[in-house]
């Protein structure tokens, strides 16, 4: 779990393993980010894939934030967003630095089985097929799966970028919530589109603005698998977004890292991941009607 905040921003990422994980002995496979710095502010989350084939994506979530922010705070990128005025350039970088973060997902996960092999045990517990290919040295990063979205917010755009499924919503100034990166077809029930998809560009979406929302949340599908439809998540986040927007931050904190394991023993059973960014001048201004969860 990570905090930070200022006078103008809170911003917040937590990962909490699953009822179903603790129950099974598996490790959390999700992964988060939060980063504040002075020109911007960064959160991440990731989902590891849970089939046994991808018996390593608990790194390979953590590899996606990990190669999302060496390539995104790359001093080049910034500048290069930061300085863009034209659509058609700036969406030229962007798909650079999408490229740019698959390969340094491939990488990290290159480095990581040349320091640790596959062993028996583990091509001994996934169907023959994956474990065969595996054993040949191919299609390596599939055993390190993972979805993956992040938002940074600096004071001149606002980014988000998702490969997979969960959810980027935000919260504007009249107090609606809207999901900004386009849908996914390819994303439904148990399926999801990935970071070690052959075709990984086509399923890596994003939204740029210049427009700036009060709030912007990122989960797991741990969360959204909590929720029927996309209005009981809101309410969900209403009630959140009241809580840092009237109580201390700590105890805001405090009382949501609680909650979340209650809410996978009683949702999805998966692990959780959230992190949002709160402009909480103009939160605490804003009147959020919130009801039950």
């Amino acid at each position: 779990m990570v905090m930070s905040s200022r006078k103008t921003f809170t911003s917040f990422a937590c990962s909490v393993i699953g009822a179903k994980h603790i129950k099974n002995g598996k490790p959390c496979q999700d992964f988060s980010l939060c980063e504040k710095h002075a020109k911007y502010n960064l959160i991440a989350v990731a989902d590891g894939h849970g089939s046994d084939q991808y018996f390593r994506s608990d790194a390979g979530s953590r590899f996606a934030v990990e190669a999302l922010r060496k390539c995104l705070l790359n001093p080049s990128v910034l500048q290069a967003l930061l300085k863009s005025t034209q659509e058609k350039e700036r969406e030229q970088i962007i798909l650079q630095l999408k490229k740019s973060i698959v390969s340094e997902w491939n990488n990290l996960i290159a480095e990581h089985v040349k320091i640790n092999p596959f062993t028996d045990d583990e091509l001994n517990a996934i169907p023959a097929k994956y474990a065969d290919d595996y054993r040949a040295g191919k299609h390596t990063e599939s055993a390190y799966g993972s979805t993956l979205i992040a938002a940074i917010w600096t004071g001149v755009f606002f980014l988000a970028l998702q490969i997979g499924d969960g959810t980027c919503v935000l919260l504007n100034t009249e107090a609606e919530f809207s999901q900004p990166v386009p849908a996914d077809e390819k994303c439904f029930l148990n399926v999801t589109t990935s970071l070690c998809d052959k075709n990984v560009l086509e399923g890596f979406r994003h939204c740029f603005s210049n427009n700036f929302p009060v709030a912007v949340i990122i989960a797991t599908d741990g969360i959204d698998d909590c929720f029927a439809v996309d209005q009981k998540l809101y309410d969900f986040y209403k009630v959140v977004l009241s809580s840092f927007g009237e109580k201390d931050e700590e105890a805001a904190k405090s009382e949501l890292m609680d909650y979340l394991p209650r809410l996978s023993e009683k949702g999805s059973g998966d692990d959780v991941s959230i992190a949002m960014i709160i402009n909480n001048e103009i939160l605490r201004s804003l009147k959020i009607e919130t009801g039950n969860i």
